[in-house]
């Protein structure tokens, strides 16, 4: 990996540019002259440039310890926007610990895995660009998998495994989720979720998947706001107690975990409605 790099977050409308400027103020920020009109302000960090435009953050330099630290800072900053192109370098910066998935084909290393579809089947592909069959062995400590509440409610985890994927792996359902669902949730989203873990119960049954519930002490939100504000970290600090690779179709949270050193397979959003067709398709009543 080259020792330069160059990260560009993307800024939404009413979007509070205070939370950059405070960040970069506490990494000892000095403001530099701009140099065309289209730049809100420059500022040189230690061995980086940050550019503050008024739809884009634009922060290029040499990759140390001081930078990780403030990629890091900024990645947390909520309601920044990062694309896939951006995401990737972002994760390539920090190392990869033991909760890599190694490839089979060419031994690399991967944290995320991306799903999409294929004619009538799905294809997972790791970083190395090798596909996976998703059946195990994974080539971790396990074959666990941490759905959020999202994949949950759309039904996508039975539905992957009826097209014959995650066959022997390990779903963890923890009570925060189940909590969440049953205090927070309307009616049909509640019920969604229920169905699915009911479903995923018999598969279990069936010894195509295993269960693990798992009994944690977090704090259920008050509200839907503060669920959406702590979703993420509780899926991460459950993945990563239970050593699980996080199921989502989550933009952020899935940036957020790579940064965490979480290994994910992230489900494109658009896909959650092709899933169920594919299930008709494939499977018929």
């Amino acid at each position: 990996m080259s020792d330069q790099t160059t990260i560009v977050w993307g800024i939404p409308k009413d979007f509070d540019r205070n939370k950059i400027l405070s960040v970069i103020s506490k990494f000892g920020g000095v403001e530099r002259n701009t140099t065309n009109p289209y730049q809100l302000g420059v500022w040189k960090i230690n061995s980086l440039t940050a550019t503050l435009f008024e739809k884009k953050l634009v922060v290029q330099g040499k990759i140390d310890e001081f930078s990780k630290k403030f990629f890091r800072e900024v990645s947390l900053i909520e309601g920044l926007r990062i694309d896939q192109k951006n995401a990737v370098r972002l994760a390539a910066i920090f190392p990869k610990l033991q909760n890599a998935i190694v490839c089979v084909e060419c031994r690399r290393p991967s944290l995320l895995i991306d799903a999409s579809i294929k004619e009538l089947d799905l294809e997972f592909k790791k970083e190395c660009g090798h596909s996976d069959k998703m059946v195990s062995p994974f080539l971790m400590l396990n074959n666990r998998i941490q759905p959020d509440l999202n994949i949950l409610i759309s039904k996508c985890v039975s539905r992957i495994v009826g097209l014959g994927f995650f066959k022997d792996f390990e779903v963890v359902i923890p009570n925060y989720i189940l909590n969440v669902s049953d205090s927070l949730l309307g009616p049909n989203k509640k019920k969604a979720v229920s169905n699915e873990i009911e479903t995923l119960r018999k598969l279990a049954y069936q010894n195509v998947i295993s269960i693990l519930n798992f009994d944690n002490r977090l704090t259920i939100p008050n509200t839907i706001e503060e669920l959406g504000k702590e979703e993420d970290n509780m899926i991460i600090e459950i993945a990563k107690v239970t050593n699980s690779v996080i199921l989502t179709g989550d933009n952020n949270l899935k940036t957020k975990a790579l940064l965490a050193s979480r290994p994910v397979i992230y489900i494109q959003p658009d896909i959650f409605g092709k899933l169920k067709i594919l299930e008709e398709v494939r499977m018929p009543k």
